[in-house]
């Protein structure tokens, strides 16, 4: 088995030896546009992101609500390519210092060839990549590419999975396990069930020895901190990408919402015992 890459093992020591749950922020390469993406992934990693998430366009995402589906929508009706997500990689790793994953649905890894799409990747600098419509077999295998590069595979997890098929997940991932603070699409604003998220991840827990990332459900600062005890890492998507979507502005907007989650996470200081 390859050795991890150094950014890839950087992710990793970041997931597993903060005092808080690590925050990364997602964006669709190519959206805004090419150019205007890169430099708001760099202003991310400015505004309180630990790490950052590229998402790689595809017309039919089946995980995600409309806010996300636009922005896809956006960066393919610009031409956005395999390309582009690859040089969005190379230069967000290059210029901002901190671990990129990538998010991409299985048929854009299956067009682009799943061993050339790890190796570019890996090459560019990324840390990991996420295919969350694979699972069994088809994991297994993807698992196998992605280390041979050097880079983690993880995997995305339902509640309402068995356990066995959670023991499979942790079996055929690495770096991280994806596990949803709502059983819903991305964007989901309703209650979350705080009780039902504790015991889910009791159950991963007791499962696997990966990190496990939050994301979906987690709509504003507040509950951040209220799922932040439960999580090694939370991943913000629809909060930023929504102000995007908007012209004036959306942007600034956007960094605001992030440096509050990121403010939200901060650990609590600790108390120092005076002398008498």
């Amino acid at each position: 088995m390859t050795d991890l890459t150094p950014n890839a093992a950087a992710l990793t020591d970041l997931l597993t030896s903060s005092r808080r749950p690590a925050l990364g922020a997602f964006l669709p390469a190519g959206f805004p546009n090419w150019t205007a993406g890169i430099d708001t992934l760099a202003q991310f990693a400015h505004h309180g992101a630990d790490f950052l998430e590229v998402g790689v366009p595809v017309h039919t995402p089946a995980l995600d609500g409309p806010d996300i589906a636009e922005a896809y929508a956006t960066a393919l009706g610009q031409g956005a390519a395999m390309a582009h997500v690859i040089s969005t990689v190379r230069l967000t790793a290059a210029n901002t210092r901190k671990p990129v994953v990538v998010m991409s649905y299985a048929e854009r890894v299956r067009d682009f060839g799943p061993e050339r799409f790890a190796e570019e990747l890996a090459e560019a600098g990324a840390a990991g990549v996420m295919i969350p419509d694979l699972r069994g077999e088809a994991a297994a295998q993807w698992h196998a590419i992605a280390a041979a590069a050097g880079i983690h595979a993880p995997q995305f997890v339902s509640r309402r999975d068995s356990d066995a098929e959670l023991e499979q997940a942790a079996a055929t991932s690495s770096g991280w396990i994806y596990a949803p603070a709502a059983d819903a699409r991305t964007g989901f604003q309703g209650d979350l069930d705080i009780p039902g998220l504790r015991a889910f991840t009791s159950r991963l827990r007791e499962r696997a020895r990966q990190p496990i990332v939050a994301g979906i459900g987690i709509s504003t600062p507040a509950r951040a901190s209220v799922v932040a005890p439960y999580v090694d890492g939370i991943v913000i998507g629809s909060p930023l990408v929504r102000p995007l979507l908007k012209s004036g502005e959306g942007r600034q907007y956007a960094l605001d919402q992030l440096a509050a989650f990121a403010e939200a996470l901060r650990p609590a200081p600790q108390l120092r015992t005076l002398p008498a």
